[in-house]
């Protein structure tokens, strides 16, 4: 075989292969979300619930009590 061939091919193997020698291949790469679209949802739901912002405010406590929740 040619060796420009046989360098592509261990190239891509290496792409496809999550831990070592002897490993199952993947079939495709799965691309996490990053935060930034998860923050994008959120604020698009909080606008849904017409939810405005307090400044000055950055944590929350939220407690249950016999299953009605009170905040802190």
């Amino acid at each position: 075989m040619n060796f420009e061939k046989i360098k592509k091919l261990q190239q891509n193997a290496a792409q496809v292969r999550t831990g070592g020698k002897g490993t199952a291949r993947r079939k495709k790469k799965v691309v996490h979300k990053t935060a930034a679209t998860d923050d994008k949802k959120l604020q698009s739901n909080l606008k849904k619930l017409s939810v405005t912002n307090i400044p000055g405010i950055e944590e929350v406590y939220f407690a249950f009590s016999f299953y009605a929740p009170f905040i802190y």
